[in-house]
């Protein structure tokens, strides 16, 4: 794959007319995947894609375009060499872009994931094993992912790691379900096996009769990925975004300013942390970590090339959506292991589903309890609750609401499969949280 990006990306340099620059983006994968429902194998196959993301320059002005290649050298050049013509006639028919960044340096490195990738008859058993008086749904993928970028200035970046996804739930024939997730460069069975049990071992309380709570204030603890269905909408609205903190659209600008969470958040986008590539899809570097919230209060934020040259700023390889490639939060001193415990009397939510923006000022996230939401009295789980909606600040949260986070983190990758899997995800703890909204 590699050898066969760099005959690319030597070619399109080839044939570029005087005075142009190019330059190149690759997003591609050889993946094999099996759909599990009911316990049973459904559809399986594989994925071999190479996208191929192409920006031609000059004078100030910049086309792009995209191509789907095969893998064949001579059929991909002759299907490049007639984009690029094409791109060439259009680009001066373009006004100057007066924010139009740099092209990268001309770095040139290689990362390549040296983890086992399994035989996907494992990963399949992990996923459709047997699991008493409960049936079994999901996905399982396992593959390599590979990304990289090139430019006419001598860029030259690779990365190529296997990664494999579990992405799986049981559910009860009488309702009710649990989810459960793995994922990893290297393939580790008694770690998914795990997390399969803890699934199955949950789901005796989902057996019990339904109690919903009424509207009010709960003290509750949220799993990772609850915190990272909180963050969601945070994100996509540009929470940590150099231009939406500028033009005050970030949910988040406010922590530049006056507000403060609680001392002992600590936020991050560290791609190191999931062994995420170190540079953007145009090759930029993205220095790790990035320190957007420290002490509690807001930092660092991410900012993309083409903003630094809108507003006099210094880039840090963000992409042009300035959001985390890994959402890293620190941990902090309560056990998960006693979450139970900690809350006493309220709520345990293992994700909020469909979650959106309230309101912007503040954070404010809806949200609805889905998979393992349970209603906690006396330290231990007395019932499944049924599903309620949940409307609360997460600057609150973060800040005056919070309790303590929890004292292990959990990579969460990115489970999108739409077009192409992902490198991204987060690493994050639990929280515990004082008088979190049950509003209906």
């Amino acid at each position: 794959m590699q050898s066969w990006f760099h005959d690319i990306a030597d070619h399109a340099e080839s044939v570029i007319g005087a005075g142009e620059e190019i330059s190149l983006g690759l997003a591609a994968e050889i993946t094999g995947f099996a759909r599990i429902s009911s316990g049973r194998v459904r559809q399986s196959g594989s994925i071999e894609q190479r996208h191929l993301f192409i920006a031609l320059r000059k004078d100030g002005r910049e086309v792009c375009s995209g191509l789907m290649l095969s893998g064949s050298l001579e059929a991909d050049r002759e299907q490049l060499r007639a984009t690029i013509s094409n791109l060439s006639e259009m680009v001066s028919q373009l006004p100057r872009d007066p924010h139009l960044p740099r092209l990268p340096e001309a770095i040139r490195d290689e990362h390549r994931g040296d983890g086992q990738i399994p035989d996907p008859e494992q990963v399949i058993a992990s996923l459709a094993g047997e699991a008493a008086d409960l049936e079994t749904c999901g996905l399982a993928i396992t593959g390599t992912i590979y990304r990289a970028a090139a430019s006419s200035t001598g860029l030259r970046r690779w990365y190529e790691a296997p990664r494999t996804v579990i992405d799986g739930s049981m559910h009860l024939r009488g309702g009710g379900a649990t989810k459960w997730a793995w994922a990893g460069e290297n393939w580790d069975p008694i770690s998914a096996n795990r997390r399969r049990q803890q699934a199955h071992s949950m789901a005796e309380i989902l057996a019990l009769p339904v109690e919903t709570p009424p509207v009010g204030k709960y003290r509750a603890w949220l799993e990772p990925a609850a915190v990272e269905d909180l963050f969601g909408p945070v994100l996509w609205s540009g929470a940590f975004s150099a231009r939406a903190v500028k033009t005050g659209t970030s949910p988040m600008a406010s922590l530049y300013d006056q507000t403060q969470l609680d001392p002992r958040v600590v936020i991050r986008d560290n791609p190191g942390a999931i062994g995420a590539p170190a540079f953007n899809a145009s090759g930029h570097t993205i220095p790790a970590p990035v320190e957007l919230v420290t002490s509690g209060a807001g930092r660092g934020q991410l900012t993309s090339p083409r903003t630094a040259m809108e507003l006099g700023l210094e880039h840090n390889g963000a992409s042009s959506a300035e959001m985390p490639s890994c959402l890293e939060m620190g941990p902090g001193t309560l056990d998960p292991e006693t979450s139970h415990e900690q809350v006493g009397d309220g709520l345990w939510l293992s994700h909020v589903h469909y979650t959106n923006l309230a309101a912007r000022e503040g954070a404010r996230i809806t949200g609805v309890t889905r998979w393992m939401a349970l209603r906690i009295k006396d330290g231990r789980p007395v019932a499944p609750i049924g599903t309620v909606r949940i409307d609360d600040s997460l600057i609150r949260m973060l800040g005056e609401g919070l309790v303590d986070l929890g004292s292990t983190t959990e990579v969460l990758p990115d489970l999108s499969t739409y077009r192409q899997r992902s490198p991204s995800g987060s690493k994050l703890p639990g929280i515990l949280v004082d008088d979190l909204r049950v509003v209906g």
